[in-house]
C-alpha cells in the first residue's frame, strides 16, 4: 500500500493527463502533489472523485496495487469458470485454498462466498451418490441463501452473486431466489450493468428449469430474459430464451415438432455458435423433439 501514489501518478501519466486534470475543483495542487509521492492520503470520497478522473475503477486500482492482496472479484470468478468447464480438480482445490487465505486475512465476506461456492462446484465433480451431495450443497450454499434473503435490496454484488451460485442450488431454492430479483433492486435497477445481469440470471434460470424438466418455470423465467433481452438488444440471448421458451411450450404440448426451434439452431449455426447447437440437439433428444 505504500506505493498508492506512485501508482496513481503512472496512471495519469499513462493516460496523458496533467496534475491539475486529476486535482481541479477536487482538492489544492500541494494536497494532490503529497500524494503522488505518497505522503499523505485522500480522504474516501476524494479518492473516489481521483479515480474517476483517471477513468478507472477501485476494484482496477487495487488489484494493480497488488494483485495478490487484491485480486479482482472478476478474475476469482473467471478462474472458477474456467476451471469448472475444463473440470480441473487441481485448479478448483487451488481455489478453494486460496479463497480462504484471503477471507482469512482480510475477514471480507465475498472471499467466503466465493469459497463456498467453489468447495459446491468442486462438489458437483465429484463422483458420490446424489443424497451426499445434495446435504452437502444445502449445507454449503445455506449462508449465501441466507444472505441473499436478509437484505433487503439487492446491489450488483448481490445479483453476481445468485448468478454465480444459481446450479449450485437445488431447483426449488434457485427459483424461490430468483422470483426475488424484480423485488430486492429498485434504485439502479435501471444502470446497464444491472441490467446485464439481470438477464444472465432469468436466462440460466430458464435453462435450468429446462434441464430439469419444469417446463411452467421455463416458460416464466425465458420470458423474462426475452423480455430483458428485446430491450437491451441482445440477439444472442433473445435466440437462447426464446429456445428455452418454444421447447418448453413444444413438450407441454406434449408436440414431437417445431419449426421455430429449427429456425433458432439454424440462425445460431450461421453465427458460429456450434458448442451451443451440439448441447441443444442433447435437449432436444430428452425431450423426444425431433429437428
Amino acid at each position: 500500500m505504500n506505493h498508492y501514489g506512485t501508482l496513481l501518478k503512472n496512471i495519469r501519466q499513462e493516460k496523458g493527463l496533467s496534475q491539475k486534470d486529476i486535482y481541479d475543483g477536487i482538492i489544492t495542487r500541494q494536497a494532490y502533489y503529497l500524494i503522488e509521492t505518497n505522503t499523505s492520503m485522500p480522504s474516501f470520497d476524494k479518492f473516489l472523485l481521483i479515480l474517476e478522473r483517471l477513468f478507472i475503477s477501485v476494484d482496477e486500482f487495487l488489484y494493480a496495487l497488488d494483485p495478490e492482496v487484491f485480486p479482482t472479484e472478476n478474475h476469482l470468478y473467471h478462474q472458477l469458470s474456467q476451471a469448472v468447464f475444463k473440470k480441473d480438480k487441481q485448479q478448483l482445490t487451488s481455489l478453494i485454498a486460496q479463497s480462504q487465505t484471503l477471507y482469512s486475512t482480510t475477514k471480507n465476506k465475498k472471499y467466503y462466498h466465493l469459497n463456498l461456492i467453489t468447495q459446491a462446484m468442486a462438489l458437483l465433480n465429484l463422483e458420490q451418490s446424489e443424497s451426499d451431495t445434495i446435504d452437502c450443497l444445502k449445507e454449503l450454499m445455506d449462508p449465501i441463501k441466507q444472505y441473499l434473503i436478509g437484505i433487503d435490496k439487492w446491489y450488483l454484488y448481490e445479483l453476481k452473486l445468485l448468478n454465480n451460485s444459481l446450479y449450485c442450488f437445488e431447483l426449488s431454492e434457485a427459483i424461490a431466489l430468483g422470483t426475488l430479483v424484480g423485488k430486492k433492486i429498485d434504485t439502479l435497477s435501471t444502470l446497464e450493468q444491472y441490467q446485464d445481469i439481470k438477464l444472465r440470471i432469468y436466462l440460466n434460470l430458464s435453462g435450468l428449469c429446462l434441464n430439469c424438466q419444469d417446463y411452467e418455470n421455463t416458460l416464466i423465467f425465458s420470458t423474462l430474459a426475452k423480455e430483458n433481452a428485446q430491450t437491451d438488444y441482445r440477439l444472442f440471448e433473445k435466440i437462447i430464451a426464446s429456445l428455452n421458451y418454444e421447447i418448453a411450450k413444444t413438450t407441454s404440448q406434449k408436440l414431437a415438432v417445431n419449426a421455430h426451434i429449427t429456425n433458432y439452431l439454424s440462425i445460431l449455426e450461421t453465427l458460429d455458435y456450434q458448442a451451443t447447437v451440439k448441447e441443444y440437439r442433447k435437449v432436444l433428444k430428452n425431450n423426444k423433439i425431433t429437428c
